[in-house]
């Protein structure tokens, strides 16, 4: 049960920090929506950033788990010193009780994020702390600060979400976010997403979310956004979908669509390749120089390494490309595992 939460919260934030949180040209993170049971709807990056729900399946272990727990046992004829080694694999993999430490969805990263652009753009660097806290079984927040500079312009942005199930094959987003200054960020970002599990593992997830992002130049976006994430027996989670935007003035239509797949395991190793395509209808590149409908590319791809049993590192770099620049990116992090 924690294992997936867990590492649906880790694929969520791998990828928006990569990216980072309200990218002036990247969509929000297609693994914000693999992780989709605790991504984000829409982090507002800038347009077509609306990401799928990322509320998790918290209630649902990953497939097998449960079978491994039940199915271990001491080999009797050998005596109590001589368990099954299925016993202990069973073990190692079970997940905590609710009311142990570290049996909850519950963690906090601190990295920084460097970028170098093409076309004579000066180069983006920021700092950014972000943070998972599962209350009960039924709710996880997350929050993202970020201080980034970008196009000779500075700013700090504070993001945060609420992931809520209804019961066990429902469940829902809800985000806010503000920013400080800087038009590569939304002066402030809302977003809601309802999201329903399918199958008898609970392992296909659909989403349908909603977004709104008002910008300091003027402008606004409205995002549309269906995904959906399967979740395999093996550790592999694969995910994609479609954000479709409309901005104003003007009633600019744009549409990108997103995939991902990851592999891993929350607690050891999770690495997350993720793509997004398709049409941007505002870009903010500095003050008064927004373009407008554009193809674009963003790939994407996050390491996140746990070298003891509570922490670890995350690395990611991504490549960004469109008419008018390129962009590679790196992030480099600690993270913590809380009790």
């Amino acid at each position: 049960m924690i294992k997936r939460r867990q590492a649906a919260c880790w694929l969520a934030w791998a990828l928006l920090q990569t990216g980072g949180a309200w990218a002036a040209e990247a969509p929000a993170a297609p693994a914000e929506a693999m992780a989709q049971e605790e991504a984000a709807p829409g982090d507002a990056a800038g347009k077509e950033e609306a990401a799928p729900a990322e509320a998790a399946e918290k209630e649902d272990a990953a497939p097998g788990e449960a079978a491994g727990k039940e199915e271990a046992a001491p080999a009797e004829a050998a005596g109590k010193e001589e368990a099954a080694p299925a016993d202990a694999a069973a073990k190692e993999e079970a997940a905590p009780a609710a009311n142990e430490p570290y049996s909850r969805a519950r963690s906090i990263e601190f990295g920084f994020t460097a970028s170098s652009l093409s076309a004579g753009n000066p180069s983006w660097r920021g700092v950014y702390a972000a943070g998972v806290w599962q209350t009960d079984e039924s709710n996880v927040f997350d929050w993202i600060a970020e201080q980034d500079s970008r196009f000779d312009e500075h700013g700090i942005a504070l993001n945060g979400g609420w992931n809520h199930d209804f019961n066990p094959d429902w469940f829902g987003r809800l985000e806010l976010g503000r920013s400080s200054s800087g038009t590569f960020w939304p002066g402030t970002h809302y977003g809601a997403a309802i999201n329903r599990k399918w199958l008898p593992e609970r392992n296909l997830v659909t989403t349908f979310g909603l977004a709104y992002n008002d910008n300091r130049e003027g402008y606004s976006d409205r995002v549309l956004t269906v995904g959906l994430v399967y979740y395999f027996e093996s550790p592999w989670v694969v995910e994609g979908g479609v954000h479709r935007t409309l901005s104003d003035p003007g009633s600019v239509a744009s549409m990108q669509g997103y995939g991902a797949v990851t592999y891993g395991r929350s607690g050891k190793r999770l690495v997350t390749f993720a793509i997004n395509a398709g049409g941007e209808g505002y870009m903010p590149i500095g003050i008064n120089q927004p373009r407008q409908l554009f193809d674009s590319q963003l790939y994407q791809l996050s390491w996140r390494e746990w070298l003891g049993k509570h922490w670890g590192v995350h690395a990611g770099t991504e490549f960004y490309h469109s008419p008018y620049y390129e962009r590679t990116g790196v992030t480099a992090a600690v993270f913590w595992d809380l009790p």
